[in-house]
């Protein structure tokens, strides 16, 4: 049986199979929720994260992984890449 975790991406639900997540599992998983849209993301997109159970935020970086709990939310804008 696979423990999720229940995050949100850009205002979507997501349950992610695991307790911490990478910039690259985000950026997989807007790509994911956005497919029927025809939206990809190519670049770098800025992320912020907020966790409210712990009133942890910040921004999370390529090459960096975060612990994440239910509830932990992530802002994906891809507009802005570098």
């Amino acid at each position: 049986m696979t423990d999720y975790t229940n995050i949100v991406v850009s205002g979507r639900p997501y349950k992610f199979p695991g307790d911490s997540a990478s910039y690259d599992d985000i950026v997989e998983i807007w790509n994911k929720l956005h497919k029927d849209e025809n939206l990809y993301i190519i670049g770098t997109p800025g992320i912020d994260y907020d966790d409210d159970a712990t009133s942890d935020n910040g921004i999370l970086m390529p090459g960096q992984s975060i612990g994440v709990k239910d509830g932990t939310s992530f802002s994906v804008d891809p507009e802005h890449v570098s």
